[in-house]
């Protein structure tokens, strides 16, 4: 394979992400960009970023979260990650690199490329470096050799700069210990919470909803809709004319025989002892030695596995017995995995260490790697030969039809000329779903709103086949007259006079306790309980509050000469007045035992601040110029 790379490299720009090797491009995750000057996003010190290498980072990143998040990853979350600046970004980092990397003349040799290619753990099969498994992967990403030769030589460069501008990044002692000081440091808050609900309800004036109506008005401002007909070509309507012949089903499996091969699986129980990544030295002892007690229990002849993972698994497996089912190597953490595909059915490992904790693997079964026969795989090839051919049969149709109407056509009538049914959506904003069946109907309703009035589109594809689509009428935003809001309007504005006369009690409060009040007298005056929080560590939320980091940030800046901050803290159900009742630092023999993880942890944290300071630099002394317009 390596020497079909050689013959077939030449500079192309890469087409897609490799998603079974984000583990070899992590720190990018992204193909060169193309340097046709059509279109630009940006130009960095003279070399074109294409608007077509920004779109396909972005579509990425896009996917990236949604399968990371699934279905809490909507619409208005992804716009809040600013996904479009971030693309544009990763881009630009990467050519300010790769330019840099040029000019100190850092290149990568063919044969160290080829050495890293072979150890490439994606690309790795039961006995090394696996030729079909490697093949399998670049073609199911439509990745060509040429094309992956280019990138992976590009990110070894950029690694290698890394190297050299990390070269002798090193953590001191002092440095370690003010950092451990700074991690572990505890605080102990009490706080009052002046809340929303229990300050009197006010009704605003007709004047006072008039004059918040008036400053803001955009706060109701209608969002444009349209309205439209569509055709679906839907691929299921086309298969009834696809035929497929016996020789193309052996042609496929001739020029696809690596999909058709089956990996290695185990299948296998397991036992999890939970422990945190940065665990002390003494809670990871005490965890190994219960692991190796319950491994003791395992192995005696006639004890139940399941029995004992119901009863000392801590992990989500627990109720079905520590039962994981079968599974590839990759899909399990590295220590893990190698202990479970170098065991045989029936046997019991000694404790494994992950990232997770503790582990005691049984392996149930193994099912070895093998190829699947064209006997078997024959109605898998049938079915997708089909499934092409009705997908290209639908898009032709759609084709066809746009090639034969023009905008101010009737998109019925041309539907109905050809015996296919048509839909008509109701009005519709950009935030609406429209289509009804269809998972993924973005695309559809952008290209909507870009439409004029009974203009047609070009076929547009989506999982479920091609739209056409025809915008019938349009309903401009407005900003409509109060009456239509009122009861929204009257609403906001109650809603703010309580929130004004919360926080107005809550600044009293913080007064009188600045000026010497005991915080049991300013609680009793307003009839509220004190909130203890108990001793808590930075980051994530704060006991008996929540997600605050705005009072997280406070609570380890205040002193106890000077407990209380100089502002209250609006939170979900009001506002809130906090007081430092105590800090606590971490003790010196908790030091000494995590002192070595930390020598040999905290370099790669400083290597990566110092790393983020020089690309920062790198890019300020550049000339970079960005087409704002086209990432909006």
């Amino acid at each position: 394979m390596l020497s079909i790379m050689r013959r077939q490299a030449r500079s192309w720009m890469i087409k897609i992400i490799l998603f079974a090797i984000v583990v070899v491009f992590a720190f990018w995750g992204v193909g060169g960009f193309d340097t046709a000057q059509e279109n630009p996003v940006a130009v960095v010190n003279g070399e074109p970023i294409s608007y077509a290498a920004y779109r396909e980072n972005f579509n990425r990143l896009r996917e990236q979260y949604r399968r990371a998040y699934g279905a809490q990853m909507d619409e208005q979350t992804l716009q809040s990650l600013r996904l479009n600046q971030q693309a544009l970004d990763q881009l630009i980092d990467r050519a300010v690199m790769l330019q840099e990397a040029r000019r100190l003349n850092i290149q990568i040799p063919d044969n160290q490329l080829d050495q890293a290619i072979l150890a490439i753990p994606a690309f790795q099969g039961e006995h090394g470096f696996d030729e079909e498994r490697a093949g399998f992967i670049l073609a199911q990403n439509r990745m060509t050799t040429s094309d992956f030769r280019t990138i992976y030589r590009e990110d070894l460069m950029i690694d290698k700069l890394r190297r050299l501008v990390l070269e002798g990044v090193t953590v001191s002692e002092a440095e370690a210990r003010e950092w451990f000081d700074w991690y572990h440091a505890e605080a102990n808050l009490e706080a009052l919470l002046f809340s929303y609900e229990r300050h009197p309800d006010v009704k605003p004036t007709e004047e006072e909803i008039a004059a918040y109506f008036e400053e803001n008005p955009e706060q109701y401002r209608t969002d444009p809709k349209v309205k439209a007909v569509y055709v679906h070509l839907d691929p299921a309507g086309f298969r009834d004319q696809v035929s497929i012949a016996e020789d193309r089903i052996a042609q496929y499996y001739q020029e696809n025989a690596a999909e058709f091969r089956v990996e290695k699986t185990v299948e296998a129980r397991h036992i999890l002892l939970r422990l945190e990544e940065d665990a002390d030295a003494q809670t990871v002892g005490e965890q190994e030695e219960k692991a190796r007690m319950v491994y003791g229990l395992a192995t005696q002849e006639g004890q139940s596995f399941e029995a004992l993972a119901r009863e000392y698994s801590e992990g989500p497996s627990r109720d079905q017995g520590g039962y994981l089912g079968a599974f590839k190597r990759e899909e399990m953490v590295k220590p893990f995995a190698d202990r479970a595909f170098a065991m045989s059915p029936g046997e019991v490992s000694e404790p494994v260490r992950t990232r997770f904790g503790w582990h005691i693997i049984k392996v149930e079964k193994v099912n070895e790697a093998e190829h699947q026969s064209i006997e078997d795989a024959a109605a898998t090839i049938r079915e997708r030969l089909v499934a092409q051919e009705a997908r290209s049969l639908a898009r032709a149709k759609a084709e066809e039809i746009y090639d034969n109407t023009f905008d101010g056509d009737d998109l019925t009538a041309a539907a109905q000329s050809r015996q296919l049914t048509y839909g008509v959506t109701d009005f519709f904003t950009t935030r609406d779903r429209a289509f009804e069946g269809v998972a993924n109907g973005r695309p559809l309703v952008e290209a909507a709103f870009d439409l004029d009035v009974m203009g047609i589109s070009e076929p547009i594809e989506v999982e479920e086949g091609y739209f056409l689509l025809q915008v019938t009428e349009t309903i401009a935003a407005t900003v409509p007259p109060l009456e239509t809001v009122r009861e929204k309007v009257e609403a906001d504005v109650t809603r703010q006079l309580r929130n004004a006369h919360a926080k107005a009690v809550a600044e009293a409060a913080l007064a009188a306790l600045q000026e010497g009040k005991p915080l049991s007298e300013v609680a009793a005056e307003h009839e509220l309980e004190t909130i203890e929080t108990g001793f808590f560590k930075r980051g994530g939320t704060i006991p008996e509050i929540g997600y605050q980091p705005d009072i997280l940030q406070a609570a380890f800046a205040l002193r106890p000469e000077q407990p209380l901050p100089e502002s209250v803290f609006e939170g979900t159900e009001g506002w809130y007045v906090v007081r430092l009742k105590d800090r606590k630092r971490p003790d010196d023999t908790q030091f000494v035992t995590e002192k070595e993880n930390l020598l040999e942890q905290l370099p790669e944290r400083k290597k990566e601040n110092v790393f983020q300071q020089w690309l920062a630099d790198l890019r300020s002394r550049g000339r970079i110029e960005i087409e704002t317009q086209l990432i909006q």
